[in-house]
């Protein structure tokens, strides 16, 4: 039995891979199978089924376009997932969220801890710069009115020092602004 994977949670990276491959194909075999009905019974090309086609290229292109910008993001060791989450316990945590820019820079965050003291998010490249990531990512906290301290590492042990000097925190007792800043986070990713 297939589950579905939400976004921000582990394996979600890998599961969205599949599931927009599996869609581009689906929705190519459709078209394919929609010119070549319409072609065998009609003897033309110039009918509905070829117009139903066409139109169904659009969120087949969709689809492939947003495969091939998150292809390249990797998701983390699971020994490493492990130890991040034995850190953070049972803290409000994020996996694998991905955030692009107006000028087609991505960032994977690939773990995202949201603590009464502020967001504390570890992005795998190192060339990464941070100051325009936390402002772009800052600019649409503020716009939902959820603003507040945002610091992206790009070095995980300095990451896990971080998580370590916190004082825990529980998803179920914590402070419902958090809970926001989690929802606009996922809601602006991929």
């Amino acid at each position: 039995m297939l589950m579905k994977v939400s976004k921000g949670h582990q394996g979600y990276l890998k599961a969205r891979k599949w599931s927009l491959l599996f869609r581009s194909l689906l929705l190519f075999i459709g078209i394919i199978g929609l010119v070549l009905i319409g072609w065998v019974t009609l003897k033309t090309n110039k009918n509905w089924l070829s117009i139903v086609a066409c139109l169904s290229a659009i969120p087949m292109a969709m689809s492939l376009a947003t495969l091939l910008s998150v292809r390249q993001f990797k998701e983390r060791p699971a020994e490493e997932i492990s130890e991040i989450q034995n850190i953070i316990g049972k803290g409000v945590l994020d996996y694998d969220l991905i955030i692009a820019n107006r000028e087609g820079k991505s960032y994977q965050l690939s773990y995202v801890y949201f603590h009464e003291t502020g967001i504390f998010a570890f992005i795998p490249d190192e060339k990464t710069d941070i100051k325009k990531g936390q402002d772009y990512i800052r600019n649409f906290l503020r716009l939902d009115a959820c603003d507040g301290p945002l610091t992206l590492y790009t070095n995980l042990n300095t990451y896990k020092k971080k998580l370590s000097s916190l004082s825990p925190s529980d998803r179920e007792t914590c402070d419902e602004f958090l809970l926001k800043q989690e929802g606009v986070l996922r809601a602006i990713s991929t």
